[in-house]
């Protein structure tokens, strides 16, 4: 269960956290389509629409990294939690369990998840 911020609402909440979900996914997404498009294929519809899929993605990703790296200014603690809660496959980790794992509240770690969130949201342009 995700919960929304105070002024943003639960869809666009969704959609960004969706987004840094498939950050490592969209990476390998854009490694795979670079290698088709280096091979050279005939058509230009495919070329054409390659180069906006990749560039679509670029943009995602970019957003994101700018994101981790203003992180590395809060610490740790916030890189822990992006990989348990996000980036982590088979997680069923709860929030209380995220929370015990890097030694805050659990109070503390949904108030990360939201400024991470609302981090990531600024940076696509999606909200103030």
């Amino acid at each position: 269960m995700t919960t929304a911020t105070k002024t943003m609402p639960k869809e666009i909440y969704r959609y960004i956290e969706h987004e840094i979900i498939n950050y490592p996914r969209m990476i390998d997404r854009i490694n795979e389509l670079t290698r088709k498009q280096e091979k050279n294929l005939h058509t230009t519809y495919n070329t054409l629409y390659l180069d906006t899929r990749i560039e679509r993605l670029s943009t995602v990703v970019q957003c994101i990294e700018n994101v981790i790296r203003n992180l590395n200014s809060l610490g740790d603690p916030y890189h822990e939690f992006i990989k348990l809660r996000y980036w982590r496959t088979n997680s069923s980790q709860t929030m209380e369990g995220i929370a015990q794992r890097i030694h805050v509240s659990r109070r503390t770690a949904y108030n990360m998840q939201n400024r991470i969130v609302q981090m990531v949201a600024s940076e696509l342009g999606e909200w103030q």
